[in-house]
């Protein structure tokens, strides 16, 4: 089919944008059903995105209404048959409004500022249809002066803005920011690279675009070529956010504004655009078998999601030591914060990575109380997992590189299919041998515990544990205005053991009013190893329970170097 889509930004401030999608329909069809997805690629929740949409109609072009009725959740048939027209007409014309306020990666927000448009959260496909070609135009006030996009732009002149995609997947897989945001760019090989930036950017002294291009130039020279015409990024400085979202020719970031200014922050803001933009090669081209052609109305469960991100993971912040743009000193914090993490999740202990991928759309994406003690996250432990093998890659006098040129050849072989576990697990076999490709592959199907610390050794880097003495409650407090409340419990902790629960307000310790400012500054008033008489509100009951305080789990204060240019030999190139 061939689909010409209008999106009109008319009233932004309303947070509404009103989509128009005109064709012919087919000759064999007498009915066609539009959608609007349930989920993104990349993001894996349902997030149900025909929650927002309203007003629905479908008009033939002779200006006649054709019958409809909702099918399904953002699932709309209409239906020629049903439509008794006075005069037989195959063109047609579908509008609907989209509600647009919500400002993340994966979806789309509108305000008198700007406008994110998240494709697959404002566009309809139609289902059963092949898309051949579609083109957009876009509508937006005059107030506005541009789009920033990787859409191809067919506009016949500049006082208009008109994109073509190749097909229905392209079109929703390119977010478009429109507004008077800030734009630059640069050219890598030849390809043009545009810079779109929407927020407030605080006073620093980082260069965003030289250190962005410097990401660009490094990995695409690892990867040896660049599989696009134009790449666009997209960042919105945020305060408070943090994420990212690739796309096959873009990517969507969010960063805080504020923190550009303070080293540790940017640092993991360059491992952020290095993480989506390897993306570009890893996931949106080699990619889990299950992860395409997609169903956009159903979960792609997949148990591969450690390539996906674990992979990705690793390769983030190598990009960025091995760029030059952080010492080794900084990436092994970054490595200290990775795996204290880990060795804090107690969930480790029920999911491998393979159950860990498999869950995430009711795991990962939907955070509970009760998530850290049940599950392990794949981009955390599937890092971790990939440094591991870097060493035994090392060991061998291999590299991760090695590993990537053949998930980069085996994707050029055979573009259309994806790759099975047990290809990548053949590929370690073929790099490193078959006690490599054992080790990995356990690694990634068992919950086996990573013994992490003689890793570290084999490289020269030692682990230094924090051996204070300091309290551990096993517990992680929200506080709502001065009152404490427990959001959360660790597994076998001292809260837990004790049967305090998520959501019981901390009253009093051995009758002590505690409130946020005490209970902040816990280790002035409590000592570990001794027992103490909790009050709580529970459900608007008062309950008490005998708890021992303890002490903290054993963590890493830091990893030091013990053998500089061992460690330098495995970790850079």
């Amino acid at each position: 089919m061939k689909l010409q889509y209008k999106l009109i930004l008319e009233s932004p401030e309303k947070h509404f944008a009103r989509v128009e999608i005109s064709g012919v329909r087919p000759s064999d069809c007498d009915q066609l059903s539009f959608f609007l997805p349930s989920w993104s690629p990349g993001s894996y929740l349902m997030r149900e995105y025909g929650r927002n949409l309203r007003g629905f109609m479908a008009q033939a072009a002779n200006g006649e209404v054709l019958y409809f009725k909702q099918a399904d959740k953002g699932v709309y048939c209409v239906d020629w048959k049903k439509s008794q027209l006075k005069k037989e007409c195959d063109s047609f014309t579908i509008s609907y409004s989209i509600y647009c306020h919500e400002l993340t990666v994966r979806t789309s927000h509108i305000d008198a500022s700007h406008a994110f448009i998240h494709g697959p959260s404002v566009f309809m496909g139609v289902l059963g249809q092949d898309l051949n070609s579609p083109t957009l135009a876009v509508i937006f006030p005059a107030s506005w002066s541009k789009i920033s996009t990787g859409l191809k732009d067919i506009s016949p002149n500049r006082e208009s803005f008109i994109y073509c995609a190749d097909n229905y997947d392209q079109l929703i897989d390119t977010p478009l920011e429109i507004g008077c945001h800030e734009t630059d760019g640069f050219q890598v090989a030849g390809k043009d690279h545009e810079l779109a930036f929407y927020g407030d950017l605080f006073p620093h002294s980082n260069d965003l675009k030289k250190d962005i291009k410097h990401i660009v130039e490094y990995v695409s020279g690892v990867m040896g070529e660049i599989p696009y015409d134009k790449y666009t990024f997209i960042t919105h400085f945020v305060p408070g956010h943090f994420g990212g979202l690739e796309h096959n020719n873009s990517t969507a970031l969010i960063f805080d504004g504020t923190c550009l200014e303070d080293r540790k922050a940017y640092v993991n803001w360059l491992a952020l655009v290095a993480h989506e933009y390897f993306h570009t090669w890893n996931i949106k081209r080699i990619r889990p078998i299950e992860l395409g052609p997609f169903d956009y109305l159903t979960e792609a469960k997949t148990t591969m999601l450690w390539l996906a991100e674990g992979l990705t993971s690793l390769m983030d912040e190598l990009f960025v030591y091995r760029s030059g743009l952080c010492t080794l000193e900084e990436y092994l914090k970054m490595q200290t914060g990775n795996i204290n993490r880990y060795l804090s999740t107690p969930g480790k202990r029920f999911h491998s990575l393979e159950d860990s991928s498999y869950n995430a759309w009711i795991k990962l994406y939907r955070p509970d109380e009760n998530g850290q003690n049940s599950s392990i996250s794949y981009y955390l432990k599937g890092g971790i997992a990939f440094f591991v093998l870097q060493v035994l890659f090392w060991e061998k006098k291999k590299d991760m590189t090695d590993l990537l040129q053949l998930l980069w050849s085996s994707y050029k072989a055979e573009p259309s299919v994806g790759l099975t576990s047990e290809e990548v697990y053949q590929m370690v076999e073929e790099i490193a041998g078959e006690g490599v490709r054992q080790k990995f592959e356990s690694m990634i199907t068992t919950t086996e515990d990573l013994d992490l610390e003689a890793c570290f050794k084999k490289i020269g880097l030692e682990f230094e544990y924090d051996k204070s003495d300091s309290l551990w409650l096993g517990l992680n407090p929200e506080y709502k205005g001065e009152r404490v409340f427990i959001k959360s419990v660790v597994l076998d902790g001292p809260a837990f053991k004790s049967g305090l629960n998520a959501g019981d307000e901390i009253i009093a310790i051995n009758d002590l009013r505690y409130t946020k400012k005490n209970f902040t500054d816990l280790e002035k008033y409590l000592m570990p190893n001794k027992t103490y008489c909790i009050t709580v509100s529970r459900l608007n009951k008062l309950q008490t329970v005998d708890l021992v305080a303890g002490k903290p789990l054993a963590l890493l204060k830091g990893i030091t170097i013990a053998d500089k240019k061992k460690a330098e030999k495995c970790l850079l190139v």
